[in-house]
């Protein structure tokens, strides 16, 4: 009995600990932020569609419970989610450098194009068919995204110009080689020949399409947080993003941690592109960019740049993106009202302005620890 009672006594004051801790009050106002943000722009979307649907109750229904109607649609949330997995993690890698490099699109572009082409050329025995296309690809990406990041260390060029320019030049390089150089003539289409199947990934679950890349994706985020905050190199990359002047005075080189965090960042996007082809394409053939690279930073704004949390934020734009899809195909409203619901939930969510509010401080204040007082707003702020 004297036991149990000092294991009970000792049990207590942990729990007693870990309530009063910082750790777990920032992370109850996180997740009443994002709680808040959800109900509003839930709030909002079903005002969308009740003015623009005659039977606003049947739209809404397939745009919540669409999603988890079967396997197969919930497969389709999975599978949406992964491309949006990978370009949240790039995003995370270089936000948290102190940069804001976008040419994570043209890097899903110029990833997507060459894993294609090293697959159709290369006939590797096994999962050489797959690794070699997917590590070519993800060096194409670096390479060329090393471009903007060395101008923005040496030059002090201005990055987010100076990758927007470079997605459009992969892009239509791309174009022009999958409409001249690289043409199929028997596809019928400006695209490559067909990826073999040796190079093509697996199915992951049955009677979905959700493939061997989730599980890519998932890796990748492990790994990102492992390097992120378990190593030097990561300390070095989250310092120079916090600040830079500090981080060059206690030594760090500061120019060497930019350009690694957005090749990283690029890298692991052009990776997102190789896989996203070798799993749902049988030939490459886009002839814009593909937009996950622009959607990754909203995920990683959502995911507050914890690798961790961004497969949690991934899916859950792909949930939204997948029921807004179901209920444009079963119901009356128009797929550009669906993208505006997309749009302003996303929004919504992501917004810092309105969770900075003393009016939202006050409220987390009052509400959520009025039983036992954990913060004042003041505490709040400090957290936010």
């Amino acid at each position: 009995m004297k036991r149990l009672s000092a294991f009970l006594t000792l049990l207590r004051s942990r729990v007693k600990d870990l309530l009063s801790s910082p750790r777990l009050l920032s992370a109850i106002i996180e997740g009443g932020r994002m709680l808040i943000a959800i109900l509003i722009a839930y709030l909002v979307a079903f005002m969308v569609i009740g003015i623009v649907s005659d039977d606003p109750a049947m739209a809404i229904r397939w745009f919540v419970l669409g999603p988890f109607s079967s396997a197969t649609e919930f497969g389709e949330v999975l599978k949406n989610a992964t491309p949006l997995l990978f370009a949240g993690i790039a995003a995370c890698l270089i936000i948290r450098g102190g940069n804001f490099n976008m040419f994570t699109e043209g890097a899903f572009y110029a990833g997507g194009l060459v894993t294609a082409l090293v697959a159709i050329g290369f006939e590797g025995p096994g999962f050489l068919a797959i690794v070699v296309p997917l590590a070519a690809g993800t060096l194409a990406a670096m390479l060329i995204g090393y471009i903007p990041a060395k101008l923005k260390a040496k030059y002090e060029v201005n990055e987010f110009v100076s990758s927007i320019m470079f997605n459009f030049i992969v892009m239509w390089i791309g174009i022009w080689l999958i409409s001249n150089v690289v043409i199929d003539i028997t596809s019928g289409d400006n695209a490559t020949a067909p990826i073999p199947d040796a190079s093509r990934l697996r199915i992951l679950i049955e009677n979905t399409n959700v493939t061997t890349g989730l599980l890519i994706a998932l890796v990748i985020a492990i790994i990102a947080y492992l390097y992120m905050f378990k190593t030097r190199f990561g300390f070095r990359l989250r310092m120079t993003g916090d600040n830079r002047a500090f981080a060059r005075g206690v030594g760090i080189d500061v120019a060497r941690a930019g350009i690694s965090s957005q090749l990283l960042g690029i890298g692991v996007a052009g990776l997102g592109g190789g896989v996203e082809i070798l799993a749902n394409y049988h030939r490459f053939n886009w002839k814009t960019l593909p937009g996950f690279g622009f959607d990754g930073f909203m995920v990683a704004i959502i995911a507050k740049n914890r690798p961790l949390l961004v497969p949690l934020a991934a899916l859950f734009i792909g949930y939204l993106r997948s029921g807004a899809d179901l209920m444009a195909f079963n119901s009356d409203v128009a797929q550009e009202v669906v993208q505006i619901i997309q749009g302003l939930i996303l929004i919504l969510v992501a917004s810092e302005a309105f969770f900075s509010s003393a009016w939202f401080r006050g409220l987390l204040a009052k509400r959520m620890f009025r039983r036992k007082r954990f913060a004042s707003a003041t505490e709040v702020d400090r957290h936010a």
